[in-house]
């Protein structure tokens, strides 16, 4: 009889211990996100839930818009402090081909490929362009999105490849109407 109650009392102080385990485990993972993913990125719209995969777990998400000039709208996401999504817009010359003058930039960002986003886009390990003709103060112009990854958040290149592709389909033609740029040329 003192195996049975050996091997009962062994039985039952695991399964406390993986109760105790897992309801850790679940409140660590509830309340690893403190934040609420914000539906704008800088006053553009976007579905949460295309933005959800690029925010690290934290406390709070700071979003900071500023101009780089009057045709060059910036956006820096935050999460404690810490920036994790940088994000730049352009108008640029009709005759300017913008993936071409980043191609190294693009290259540094990890193996861009083309996507179809605007006229012309790539997306790479870490971040991504997109590219549109429009009409700018009456004037044919064009208005390039750059998308960079601070984190390798999510953790596998090709989910996180997707998410921007994603992401970027759904920014870019509410950050180009939000500058001014109308669509066509």
């Amino acid at each position: 009889m003192p195996s049975t109650r050996r091997t009962a009392a062994s039985t039952t102080a695991a399964a406390a211990v993986t109760l105790l385990v897992l309801a850790t485990a679940g409140c660590t993972d509830s309340d690893a996100r403190a934040y609420t993913v914000p539906g704008k990125v800088c006053g553009v719209a976007v579905d949460a839930d295309l933005l959800s995969p690029f925010l690290p777990d934290g406390q709070k998400l700071t979003q900071r818009a500023y101009n780089s000039g009057q045709e060059s709208p910036r956006c820096r996401l935050s999460v404690d402090g810490k920036l994790v999504v940088y994000v730049s817009g352009d108008i640029v010359p009709a005759e300017t081909d913008p993936i071409k003058v980043q191609d190294r930039a693009l290259v540094r960002l990890g193996n861009p490929a083309s996507v179809d986003v605007g006229d012309s886009a790539r997306v790479a390990d870490n971040g991504a362009m997109a590219v549109g003709t429009c009409t700018y103060e009456g004037r044919p112009r064009k208005f390039v999105t750059s998308v960079q990854l601070q984190e390798k958040v999510p953790g596998k290149t090709s989910r996180r490849r997707d998410a921007l592709r994603s992401f970027l389909g759904a920014y870019f033609p509410g950050a180009m109407a939000k500058q001014g740029c109308g669509q066509g040329g």
